[in-house]
């Protein structure tokens, strides 16, 4: 389907659209009134040629949000190496260019005070990562051959609206906001020591408007370019909810934490194309807790009670 824009730009396909990361596109293409166009409901691999001829047809862009965080080796092939790979290959049949999210996990272990960048080795230490990893190599590979014009956003931790309860932040903004409201004495957590570099949602959306518009191509990280502990998020989130208890971090640890207890992304190349992070953690977290969804950015000189 294609959603109806106050202008005659032609549309940008987004695939993965009804997913957390897809709705921010959606939503930052029709606010500045681009069509958007949506594959039907269904296994997008098993798509035929003609499916995909169709629905690239008189586009002026594809981004590619669609994907898996978990599942068998199997589902996340399928879906993080498979798709991007048909996607390729009938991009490279248009001149339209493609907008790939891949994952800042491509980049593994690294050590603490490193910031990635987009030409330090990648070494996954999931079969997520991994997954995400070859679709980047496969990107790379067909940019480098002149074959399409594409661009993959390596995401750092996005945070938003409709941030699901499978990942840490969206637990901890439900349990949080339920043990103020029923006035809990404590909240348990795992170890929240880990540092990671959390991005706004709307940024990454942003971040994707942007590539398709100008000349980035290749891999581009995308984040705030800072490490904060996970307890930074879920503090501030216990002060934006008014919980006064205890917060508790003697639950199992999560694996994937203790495996990369460390991540921020270096920003040169996004930064040095002209793009400019406008939204502070305290607005995701605002957003996160749907406090004020129609709130702008903030004024990154003003103070803000989130640290």
């Amino acid at each position: 389907m294609t959603h109806a824009p106050s202008s005659n730009a032609a549309p940008v396909l987004v695939l993965g659209a009804r997913g957390f990361l897809g709705g921010q596109v959606v939503a930052a293409l029709e606010a500045e009134g681009r069509a958007v166009r949506v594959p039907p409901p269904g296994d997008l691999t098993a798509a035929s040629e003609a499916d995909w001829a169709r629905w690239l047809d008189d586009t002026s862009g594809v981004v590619n949000a669609a994907g898996r965080t978990g599942g068998s080796l199997t589902e996340l092939t399928r879906a993080n190496v498979l798709l991007p790979a048909q996607v390729l290959e009938a991009t490279a049949q248009t001149d339209v260019k493609l907008v790939h999210l891949a994952s800042a996990a491509e980049y593994g272990r690294t050590p603490e005070g490193h910031a990635s960048r987009e030409d330090d080795v990648a070494a996954p230490r999931s079969p997520y990562g991994a997954s995400k990893l070859a679709a980047t190599v496969l990107i790379e590979e067909a940019v480098r051959s002149g074959r399409v014009r594409a661009a993959a956003l390596r995401l750092t931790n996005p945070l938003g609206a409709g941030l699901g309860a499978g990942t840490l932040p969206g637990r901890a903004a439900q349990e949080l906001a339920r043990a103020a409201r029923e006035g809990a004495a404590t909240v348990q957590f795992g170890p929240l020591g880990a540092q990671r570099d959390f991005v706004d949602a709307r940024d990454v959306a942003r971040a994707v408007l942007h590539a398709l518009d100008s000349d980035l191509q290749g891999v581009v990280n995308v984040g705030s370019g800072q490490a904060r502990p996970v307890r930074d998020l879920v503090e501030g989130l216990a002060q934006l909810t008014g919980f006064h208890g205890e917060v508790l971090e003697d639950a199992p640890g999560s694996p994937r934490s203790g495996d990369v207890p460390y991540q921020r992304a270096d920003l040169s190349r996004l930064l040095g194309s002209g793009f400019t992070p406008q939204y502070t953690l305290e607005d995701s977290l605002r957003a996160l807790l749907d406090l004020s969804p129609e709130s702008g950015p903030r004024d990154h000189s003003a103070p803000s009670s989130v640290h």
